[in-house]
């Protein structure tokens, strides 16, 4: 991640993504950047300012501007907030229990907003747990999945590998992937696993 510098007026606060950077959400670097990111508004210059600005600032500066209004900033709707403290409160019923661990199923017509739900979700659960434990990195509190409606086990554990980076051969049973997937999940103090079923078709 890279925060640009200050061309004709002041950028901070705000984290870009270059097209290098892993944006799948469903990879344990796409899933952090997603939740490190900040997306502040920038800062409008004076008129005389900005006309005083040369051509290439002025383009960088148009661009950020671009930049920011195409990320769309999510909406802390009724039903958002409702998802995100419902889910909290869950998390924080699980944090000590041993079996029957509480879940929660978001469910709805398509293009409702079930995805964002949960991924804002997980994001707020992340920030919570990277302020409850500051300065380690060894820990990934949120797994976030995508699979089809009709997947079967297997698929699913492979989405949690793939997830993780865990090596997968074509040799390797759901036996062998489910201990590899729940031994670094143990390890590295995983609290919450979000699964969206989407049509991918």
């Amino acid at each position: 991640m890279t925060t640009p510098t200050t061309t004709g007026g002041s950028r901070q606060g705000t984290t870009l993504l270059g097209d290098e950077d892993h944006r799948q959400l469903t990879t344990l670097p796409g899933w952090r950047a997603f939740t490190a990111t900040t997306n502040a508004a920038p800062d409008l210059l004076p008129e005389p300012q900005l006309a005083a600005l040369a051509e290439a600032n002025r383009a960088d500066y148009d661009e950020h501007r671009l930049d920011y209004h195409t990320r769309l900033a999510v909406v802390g709707t009724s039903t958002l907030r409702q998802v995100v403290h419902a889910g909290r409160r869950l998390t924080l019923l699980n944090r000590h229990a041993v079996s029957a661990r509480r879940g929660l199923i978001l469910s709805g017509p398509a293009g409702t907003g079930k995805t964002t739900a949960i991924t804002q979700f997980g994001k707020t659960h992340e920030a919570i747990d990277r302020r409850r434990h500051p300065g380690v990195d060894d820990r990934i509190p949120v797994i976030y999945v995508t699979v089809p409606p009709a997947a079967t086990p297997r698929m699913l554990a492979v989405e949690f590998a793939r997830f993780l980076g865990l090596p997968l051969t074509t040799r390797a049973n759901i036996t062998d992937v489910i201990e590899a997937v729940c031994g670094v999940a143990v390890d590295t103090r995983v609290s919450l696993v979000c699964v969206d079923f989407t049509d991918r078709s």
